[in-house]
Parts: structure tokens; sequence; C-alpha cells
């Protein structure tokens, strides 16, 4: 029986153009639209470290729980803007 090919969730956001110019420009708005984050997901523009704030550590959110990837996000636009 032949297998169906699925689509890899391991990258999930991917690094435009668009999207590095919305960074450079602080543009909230286009750059949730470049990356098409979910309306949950920090913005990388607001994300100050690796960990979340204090008050919202242990809330256990979506929000919470993808703040990590938000900042990963964030070090990979500042890294294509400086290119």
């Amino acid at each position: 029986m032949p297998a169906k090919r699925r689509v890899s969730k391991a990258r999930q956001f991917r690094i435009t153009p668009d999207a590095v110019r919305a960074y450079q420009d602080n543009d909230d708005r286009a750059l949730r639209s470049a990356l098409k984050l979910p309306p949950w997901f920090p913005s990388p523009l607001n994300t100050d470290g690796p960990e979340p704030p204090e008050w919202a550590k242990d809330d256990g959110t979506a929000w919470t729980l993808a703040w990590p990837e938000a900042w990963e996000l964030r070090l990979e636009l500042e890294a294509a803007a400086n290119e």
C-alpha cells in the first residue's frame, strides 16, 4: 500500500524577504502576515529573551509555550537583516 506524503512540521515559519523587511520596519502586522503566525503566537518583535516574562512563565498558555520559538524567529530575522 502506498504511503501518504506528509508535510514536515519541523520548520513551521519561513523567513522570507517580506518578513525581514517587516522586521526591519518594526511592522508587527506585516511581520505576522509574512510569517503566517497564528493569533496566539507571540510576536518576534516583542520577544526580549529565550524565556517568557516572569508573570507568564507558568501559566501554560499557547502564547507562553510558543515564546521560545518566537525568540528563535527573532534571532533568525536579526541574522537575515544583518546579511
